[in-house]
């Protein structure tokens, strides 16, 4: 006999729907005027509600990681006296950060709390913290005056939430492909961009006219104009993307099948060019220290060495080839040899070991290295040469060195070590026969991206880059998030099938 069946209502999408409705209604009675904008508002606070009860939340770190180059723009900021103004990227931080709140308190997972990862985070926070305190939360030369608050805010604080927030959401090896295919995705974007600006630089006026947002074309946004930067103000961020893309597509190539996987093929391929498009020395020689330890430690059998010997081989025939770019100052024809940088960093280790003599151990101030600079200038006994014009230091530690003494810049370095440590705990929990997205090659394509990182802080100050902070720290997080996962020994992962 026929019955019917009762149907399964669920009672958290009805209350967030009757909630929606309810907000809509209210407002529309009261203050008429928004009802179009607040049908807006609340249907989308309604929908990233139900997000971060039912889906993934992490991937909005990526989200966050990627607005920095899709959404960052100059015009779109709102001044806040007193505080830090708020732009697209932070916004979307706050919303990540809402959302992942959010889906721990319904669901109602433990928070978990690695102590030796989380109090050196904590002690390199609060003793940077306090000696800006000390110091000044802005530097007196006016160039760099939001030196010490914003470096200490995109540099370290919000990129070391987001590391928790990610660490304590990952739950799933499917949470680390999502988050690298939005990398790709925002990839074919970047790519673009470098290749169109490379044009132009090259003398093809009308690459640019293909170029969007239009603020890019604006040679008073930010620098390296005479460089393919992508979306950013610098070059920096554009390369240091366009590197760790490259190995993401190997590390994709493996698991992917079908049609994405053939796009990921050319996109690994677009990507080789769009690095050198770029410029930067510290780029050209980040992608082969990474393409060293991809070669000897990502591949499933025993042929490491023999690629790496393929590889360096290749690379000498193509330096042979191209020798008369790579010989000349012409950044925009490959050139090396261009001095003026290179004379510049000599000038900055001098004067940074003169700010150590003076304070050894807590420096001249977090965000001060400038203001000490001006001195070092103006004293007829200092033994460093003249530089005109502000410079700041390009190297992460010796900045921190010079700012924060050696206990910053030893905490610095021990937050990095011990964020490694975890990674190569991970490695030995993972069963060499391991595929699918957690398998060995993922903690090797981390190791990457901290070769790619520490590369390019030797030869660039990184806490002016927000990007690269999130993109490397969001990326950590998963790492130890997966390491705890495995806890307290290594498990039997399941040997899932290449996805379709």
């Amino acid at each position: 006999m026929l019955t019917i069946g009762q149907q399964k209502v669920d009672t958290l999408t009805l209350a967030i729907l009757v909630f929606v409705i309810a907000a809509i209604a209210a407002l529309s009675f009261f203050v008429p005027i928004l009802m179009p904008w607040g049908i807006v508002a609340f249907a989308g606070a309604g929908f990233l509600l139900y997000w971060a009860i039912k889906w993934d939340v992490s991937v909005w770190a990526w989200l966050w990681v990627i607005s920095f180059g899709l959404l960052d723009w100059p015009g779109w900021r709102i001044e806040m006296a007193g505080f830090f103004n708020l732009t697209v990227p932070r916004l979307v931080f706050i919303t990540a950060g809402g959302l992942i709140l959010v889906h721990f308190v319904f669901r109602q997972w433990r928070i978990r709390y690695d102590r030796n990862i989380m109090w050196v985070m904590g002690a390199l926070l609060v003793y940077v913290a306090l000696n800006a305190t000390a110091t000044g939360w802005t530097a007196q030369t006016e160039e760099v005056s939001s030196a010490p608050y914003f470096r200490f805010m995109a540099g370290f604080l919000l990129p070391f939430l987001m590391f928790f927030l990610v660490y304590n959401s990952t739950f799933s090896e499917r949470n680390i492909g999502k988050g690298l295919i939005i990398l790709t995705l925002y990839g074919w974007y970047a790519i673009y961009l470098g290749y169109l600006q490379y044009a132009a630089i090259r003398g093809y006026g009308g690459a640019r006219t293909f170029i969007f947002p239009s603020y890019i074309n604006d040679p008073t946004f930010g620098i390296h104009f005479d460089r393919a930067r992508g979306a950013f103000a610098a070059v920096g961020p554009q390369a240091i993307f366009l590197v760790l893309l490259f190995y993401v597509d190997l590390y994709l190539i493996r698991i992917l099948r079908g049609l994405y996987r053939a796009a990921i093929v050319v996109q690994a391929i677009l990507v080789v060019p769009a690095i050198f498009f770029t410029g930067l020395r510290s780029s050209y020689l980040a992608f082969l220290l990474c393409g060293v330890v991809w070669c000897l430690w990502a591949n499933r059998r025993r042929f490491g060495w023999s690629k790496l010997a393929v590889a360096a081989l290749v690379l000498a025939i193509l330096v042979g080839v191209f020798w008369g770019n790579l010989s000349q100052t012409d950044r925009s024809r490959g050139g090396i040899a261009q001095r003026g940088p290179v004379e510049s960093r000599k000038i900055l280790i001098g004067q940074t070991w003169e700010m150590f003599k003076d304070s050894p151990l807590t420096g001249v101030g977090f965000g001060h290295f400038v203001d000490a600079q001006q001195k070092i200038k103006r004293d007829p006994s200092a033994r460093v040469s003249l530089y005109t014009g502000v410079l700041v230091e390009h190297n992460l530690f010796l900045g921190m060195l010079a700012e924060t003494g050696i206990i910053g810049c030893a905490l610095t370095i021990a937050v990095f070590a011990v964020v490694f440590r975890q990674s190569l705990l991970l490695y030995s929990k993972i069963p060499a026969t391991a595929q699918g997205w957690l398998c060995r090659a993922l903690v090797v394509l981390f190791w990457v991206a901290i070769v790619n990182f520490i590369t390019d802080a030797m030869f660039r100050n990184t806490l002016w880059d927000p990007f690269a902070n999130a993109l490397f720290w969001t990326f950590a997080g998963f790492i130890v998030g997966y390491n705890r996962l495995l806890e307290p020994k290594p498990v039997d992962i399941a040997i899932a099938a290449p996805l379709g």
